[in-house]
């Protein structure tokens, strides 16, 4: 029983891009403005076509998808919509196609609200689309042989224009490539939208380029007379009308003065028998600079741009509004969570994929700092975590104990070098009982000014110098401390801290 994936939201990663917000939804699947995330801060800004889950045909929706793939991704023209990546993550399939910063044709006639479109701009827009199917019924495969793209889907929805003006062929989903077997349709199936069909493509006959070129004819006819020519009340009588044997009301009926040489131009290429068409995409741009130069003049692009920002020029804006909004509330769940998406890396299997996490909401001492989890889908539990723990900070304790033990030997050297010198005929006194009083309470009596020479009780009086000795001897046997002698100059002796005793013992090197 194969799961299906869950429901996709604004702010999940797909692989190496960020979904920010849905902006399509169709049959197939939904298109998302996502986001790529490289190195150093680097960012561009794509289109994400997704399949819906929890489809009965999924796995045929998928076929269509890397079918689209596979021919868009080989087509380079600036009127067709780039394809970047295919991609699965986390069993979600995906194609990533480039930023269209536009609407579909389709939005743009709507937005015009009963005014005609201007004849310079519609045939401009039909001459980029020409454009771009040429490039695509002319690709070939690295060998250089034709493929025979058709892309047996043209309709206002699937051009889109940029905000600039211009025009750009998508949705590839279910174009055949006809000198290949490889096909997304079934025998008897009818892809398409039916009121953009060629007859033939409704009777589910052979179809050629042609076929994107009748529904070319249908878009222009539109767009200069403002109706639809095989316009009925319901989808099926527009499917008899298209493949009856009924000729198609002329433009100049429909709309006085139209141009008798575009008309000629138009109604060839709504022919239904497809001998008489025209034979090719470029053959009827060719015809189209001829019969409306003004069309394709130089700077016609201001007054694409010009009519663009007119009609929709508000959809520009609230557009841009809302991906700004998108972002920064990526941003914010960035940066209240303190860690980045679990990012998967492209894959054919999702569970290949790996995840890159920093958890970095915590920077007190004994805190983890930095946290790299390498966890597939469904990680082994054999697998290890690696886990970089940031260090405990004891290192100025540590020195400064190895500093009081230096300082402590370097005293004893010297203390036993001095008393070495006068040891050789001094022996042992006991302490006066003034020297007795001051070291059971722990103090040391004042040196006497005739003793203050010596060089042993200026060690011993030097600043530091008890407190060192305290440091070393006192955490181990005791506190030692050196005391004056009243008949032969000063002597170490050592207290015990279990007991309040008067027996003092004499280091080892006095002995």
């Amino acid at each position: 029983m194969t799961l299906e994936p869950p429901p996709l939201r604004a702010g999940q990663a797909l692989g190496r891009y960020e979904l920010l917000l849905p902006i399509a939804k169709g049959g197939m699947g939904q298109v998302w403005a996502g986001r790529l995330r490289g190195a150093r801060g680097f960012q561009k800004l794509v289109a994400i076509k997704t399949v819906l889950p929890a489809r009965e045909d999924t796995e045929r929706m998928e076929r269509m998808l890397f079918e689209e793939a596979r021919i868009a991704g080989l087509i380079q023209h600036a009127n067709v919509a780039q394809t970047l990546e295919l991609g699965e993550d986390r069993g979600v399939l995906f194609l990533v196609m480039e930023w269209v910063d536009g609407e579909p044709l389709s939005a743009v006639m709507k937005s015009c609200e009963g005014a005609e479109v201007p004849l310079l701009v519609a045939v401009n827009l039909i001459g980029q689309a020409l454009r771009g199917l040429q490039a695509a019924h002319e690709l070939c495969d690295e060998q250089g042989v034709c493929l025979g793209v058709v892309h047996r889907d043209v309709s206002p929805h699937n051009l889109l224009v940029s905000f600039t003006g211009v025009a750009k062929v998508v949705d590839f989903g279910i174009a055949k490539a006809m000198n290949q077997s490889s096909s997304s349709t079934e025998t008897g199936e009818i892809k398409g939208k039916f009121a953009y069909m060629a007859p033939e493509q409704i009777l589910v006959q052979d179809v050629d380029q042609r076929a994107d070129l009748f529904a070319v004819g249908i878009i222009l006819y539109l767009l200069t007379t403002g109706q639809h020519p095989f316009k009925n009340h319901d989808p099926a009588s527009v499917l008899h009308s298209i493949t009856s044997q009924d000729e198609v009301p002329r433009a100049s009926l429909v709309k006085p003065g139209y141009s008798r040489t575009l008309e000629s131009i138009v109604m060839k290429a709504l022919e239904k028998d497809r001998q008489k068409r025209w034979a090719s995409a470029a053959e009827m741009r060719l015809a189209l600079q001829s019969a409306v130069p003004d069309a394709f003049a130089p700077g016609i692009e201001n007054v694409l741009e010009a009519f663009m920002t007119r009609t929709v020029g508000g959809r520009a804006a609230e557009k841009r509004e809302a991906l700004r909004q998108a972002e920064l509330r990526s941003a914010r769940r960035r940066s209240s969570s303190g860690s980045l998406p679990s990012v998967g890396g492209t894959a054919q299997s999702a569970s290949s994929l790996r995840a890159f996490s920093v958890d970095s909401a915590s920077f007190e001492s004994d805190a983890p700092l930095l946290r790299l989890s390498l966890r597939p889908t469904e990680r082994p539990a054999s697998e290890p975590e690696l886990v970089v723990r940031k260090p405990r900070r004891f290192w100025p304790a540590a020195a400064a104990l190895t500093a009081t033990l230096i300082l402590v030997l370097v005293g004893f050297r010297e203390t036993g070098s001095a008393h070495r010198a006068r040891a050789g005929s001094s022996a042992l006194v006991p302490l006066s009982s003034r020297e007795e009083r001051h070291l059971l309470r722990g103090s040391v009596p004042t040196v006497p000014a005739e003793q203050a020479a010596s060089p042993l009780v200026a060690a011993s009086s030097a600043p530091g110098a008890e407190h060192g000795a305290t440091e070393a001897v006192g955490g181990a046997t005791g506190t030692a401390t050196v005391s004056p002698s009243e008949s032969s100059g000063p002597r170490l002796r050592s207290k015990p801290k279990a007991t309040r005793t008067t027996d003092l013992i004499a280091p080892e090197y006095a002995r």
